[in-house]
């Protein structure tokens, strides 16, 4: 009995002399004069107050703490968080260029190897930038591509028939892939009426693998954080993320061998697409590899995909909890577009009340409320505080646009605040104001927002134009949880034809 005591206390006495011992190093080696925040434990830092929805839990910190610049320490990582207009545009303006390096996540490096986003900014990752740049969200590349972008809302408008219930995420999810497959890989995939079993399969991969690098991105990796985990594979992620970087790169490579005997049999494509243009480089530049173009191309459907569909989401939820924001959308569209045709691209700038629209939704419910994670390259001192190299950087753009110093009544969606002479008629996505910064600022700033924000428009104004729409049910706002906002019950209202029969046959 005795002897059993004895073995249980050199157990206790062990994990105790352990835990100080972390404590010890940890507060060592933590620096001093750090903005405020919370103090965290030993190993595990403040991880665990974080929480199922981040953005949320930061933004109630800050407020705590009086900080609109906070640290904390995820597990043994120095984490700072700018949660003000004023913070942000010290990060991403006076400092862009010693934050714009990024931070190594385990996920990221295995699905995303030497991509665009995660990547450091070197000569090799300029060139893909521009490569991307040029051949799908450049200006040029965007009125090129209007007919694509028309057809499939055309197809989208179509499969709604009036008086049906419709999961609006869905039908935006359909419409949304089919024109970024088109513009990539030159190809169609999702709503076909006949196709062959090898062309379901395709598909069904396609979908498989797109859900998945979804999942694997936006489920913490206890390694990224935790130094002494860097061996074990706690949650399975690990495995995931190799099957799925795998299921990826074979994907792509019969896309790739299909292209390659078009373009020996010297068959002009019927449409120029991203995955041609990047085969070219192959040709010229043998630092541009096949393992460079699979993660150019998945990176482009994983950021374009979703934050497109979400973003529209929120906006047509938005719109339904507020009918008279649609009954002056509907008016607006009415003055505008008329009723003898479809919305087009031409018609975007004219249509001030919709653009307003989805700049509030976006304000309210940014698809990624803290960004993608910065990370100094070098110490620095900011806003009087010192931050060591390889320290994390958010930015909680979700609280900054619920900011109350900055937007009145701000938790009201009021797209009027973004008309006429108020103080944000002129605020814009462009990074440069920084209190709406859906899609980042600085030398990090999303490469596809001009496309991304178009896509969203387009996809609001054609759906309030061609129906009316009601709700079947109380409308649910509740967050899914995750890295990105989606919610977590999928929009269904019903819809009805407002428009001559033969607008929607075109």
């Amino acid at each position: 009995m005795l002897l059993a005591l004895g073995v249980v206390w050199e157990d206790y006495y062990g994990v105790a002399v352990l835990a100080i011992c972390l404590l010890m190093v940890q507060l060592i080696r933590r620096p001093t004069n750090l903005p405020p925040g919370p103090t965290g434990l030993p190993l595990v830092g403040a991880l665990h107050l974080l929480g199922r929805r981040p953005h949320k839990t930061l933004a109630r910190m800050a407020h705590k703490y009086q900080a609109p610049l906070m640290s904390f320490y995820m597990g043994q990582k120095l984490c700072v968080v700018a949660t003000s207009s004023d913070t942000a545009m010290e990060f991403l303006k006076s400092q862009d260029a010693i934050f714009s390096s990024r931070p190594q996540l385990r996920s990221f490096e295995f699905i995303f190897p030497n991509d665009i986003t995660f990547s450091d900014i070197t000569p090799a990752s300029r060139q893909l930038r521009k490569i991307f740049h040029l051949h799908l969200t450049s200006a040029r590349r965007i009125e090129e591509s209007e007919q694509v972008r028309g057809d499939e809302i055309a197809h989208m408008l179509r499969s709604i028939r009036s008086g049906d219930s419709v999961n609006v995420k869905a039908c935006v999810e359909v419409m949304t892939a089919n024109i970024l497959t088109r513009l990539v890989l030159g190809k169609r995939f999702m709503g076909r009426n006949s196709m062959k079993r090898s062309e379901e399969e395709e598909v069904q991969d396609f979908i498989h693998i797109t859900e998945e690098i979804g999942t694997c991105l936006s489920t913490p990796n206890p390694r990224d954080f935790i130094p002494a985990f860097k061996w074990i594979d706690i949650n399975g992620l690990e495995k995931r993320v190799k099957n799925v970087r795998s299921h990826m790169e074979s994907f792509l490579s019969r896309i790739i061998a299909e292209h390659r005997l078009r373009r020996e049999a010297r068959i002009d494509p019927t449409e120029s697409d991203l995955l041609d243009m990047l085969l070219d480089q192959m040709d010229k530049d043998e630092e541009i590899t096949e393992e460079v173009v699979t993660t150019i191309v998945w990176e482009a459907f994983a950021a374009g995909m979703e934050t497109t569909v979400l973003a529209t989401e929120w906006a047509m939820t938005e719109i339904l909890r507020n009918l008279c924001v649609l009954e002056k959308a509907q008016a607006e569209l009415d003055a505008v577009v008329g009723n003898a045709r479809r919305v087009q691209d031409s018609d975007i700038p004219n249509l001030k009340y919709i653009r307003a629209i989805v700049k509030e939704a976006l304000r309210l419910h940014p698809i990624i409320p803290l960004l993608i994670p910065h990370q100094s390259n070098a110490a620095c001192k900011a806003l009087g505080y010192d931050i060591p190299a390889k320290t994390q950087l958010l930015v909680n753009v979700w609280a900054i646009g619920r900011d109350p110093t900055l937007w009145t009544n701000p938790l009201e969606f009021d797209p009027a605040r973004f008309l006429g002479e108020g103080p944000h008629a002129h605020t814009n996505f462009s990074g440069k104001g920084f209190n709406l910064l859906p899609f980042g600022s600085g030398r990090r700033k999303c490469m596809g927002a001009t496309l991304g924000a178009l896509l969203v428009e387009s996809s609001i104004a054609s759906l309030l134009h061609c129906f009316s729409w009601s709700l079947p049910q109380e409308l649910d706002m509740t967050e899914g949880p995750g890295l990105s906002i989606k919610k977590a019950v999928p929009l269904v209202a019903v819809a009805s034809a407002r428009l001559p029969s033969s607008v929607y046959a075109h």
